[in-house]
């Protein structure tokens, strides 16, 4: 008995100073918010002003090379109340995001790809297409790979004909995984926002001695190994990686839309490896493309984009220095009450 007391009073002492760790956790994540919104100056709708000047984006340092580490509270962040984020962090001794320190703040012009025609899709590297009809997919969050009769696989059906008009040469078309940013359900992710980057270097030889020292993940459809040649076979080849995305809230995106550079203004000098690693549960090893930044690079997007509007872009291209670095980005010029971006973003390989 008396060993059960003493159980229980240590018990109480170990939640007693939880409950005080979080409190001081929730104050903390309070303070964070209101801080971030005094960021955000509301400013009066100015429908007729679609380009979008003095975007601050955070570019690395011309020949840097960066490493980035996530912790599993990555996978978390929207799901979970920001103050168990914070234990969760602290109790599995995770120090945060660790990044490079020489972030370069630019200010740029974001065009309207409306009213500013940048070229086609061959030309830039991205296009916008409108759906015929509404999607009949709902569930966006669950992958091919952990069902293979998903949800998602309808839209896949939707965009192939898409996908293969652009390119009639395509043998084959496999798509990978898909993601949703900007939701409150387990697994979303947050906005990639002011932070230019590519999800895959260009550098085939680069990739490969990256993943001597960190293995891709030996699972189907894995985007890494595909592009290392995995799936490449007498069918096909992989040609292209390409990046689909849109909106899937029921009103069109007008605060944080995806602006992307025109292919043609992304320089080999203007691409720096990033090291990526994230902890989902399992370690995911990958080397991005961090970009450094050019007075020459021009950027696009659609104001309003809605969720019939699908926007496609070059992640990678075999061969061809032909790619597309992207961003989301705080757009101020927003009528009372727009509805905030709940997005979708998914990767197919084109092969050849």
């Amino acid at each position: 008995m008396a060993c059960c007391g003493s159980c229980l009073r240590v018990s109480g002492y170990v939640l007693a100073v939880l409950i005080a760790v979080l409190v001081f956790f929730h104050i903390e994540c309070e303070q964070e918010k209101e801080e971030a919104l005094k960021k955000v100056v509301k400013e009066e709708f100015r429908p007729e002003e679609t380009d979008v000047n003095d975007v601050p984006l955070g570019f690395c340092q011309y020949g840097e090379t960066l490493e980035l580490h996530m912790g599993i509270e990555f996978t978390l962040i929207q799901s979970v109340p920001c103050a168990l984020v914070k234990l969760i962090k602290l109790l599995t001794c995770q120090t945060g995001t660790k990044l490079h320190e020489g972030v370069s703040i630019q200010n740029v012009t974001i065009y309207d790809a409306r009213k500013n025609n940048p070229g086609s899709f061959h030309e830039t590297g991205f296009t916008l297409v409108e759906l015929e009809e509404d999607p009949v997919t709902t569930d966006w969050r669950t992958s091919e790979v952990s069902d293979e009769n998903a949800d998602i696989k309808k839209f896949h059906k939707q965009m192939d004909p898409i996908i293969k008009q652009m390119y009639p040469d395509a043998k084959k078309i496999i798509w990978t995984y898909n993601v949703v940013r900007g939701g409150d359900k387990f697994g979303d992710q947050p906005k990639a926002v002011n932070g230019p980057h590519l999800d895959y270097h260009q550098n085939d030889t680069a990739r490969i001695e990256f993943h001597k020292e960190f293995p891709a993940l030996d699972m189907k459809l894995s985007e890494p190994a595909m592009l290392m040649g995995s799936l490449d076979d007498e069918d096909g080849k992989l040609g292209v990686m390409l990046g689909v995305w849109k909106p899937i809230q029921i009103t069109s995106v007008c605060d944080y839309p995806l602006a992307v550079m025109d292919a043609r203004t992304f320089y080999p000098d203007n691409q720096s490896p990033n090291k990526l690693h994230i902890n989902f549960g399992v370690m995911f090893h990958n080397l991005n493309g961090a970009i450094s930044y050019s007075p020459d690079q021009k950027w696009y997007y659609y104001p309003f984009q809605t969720p019939r509007e699908v926007l496609i872009f070059h992640q990678y291209s075999k061969g061809r220095w032909f790619a597309n670095p992207h961003t989301s980005f705080l757009n101020k010029n927003c009528p009372d009450g727009a509805e905030s971006r709940i997005s979708v973003e998914l990767r197919v390989g084109v092969f050849f």
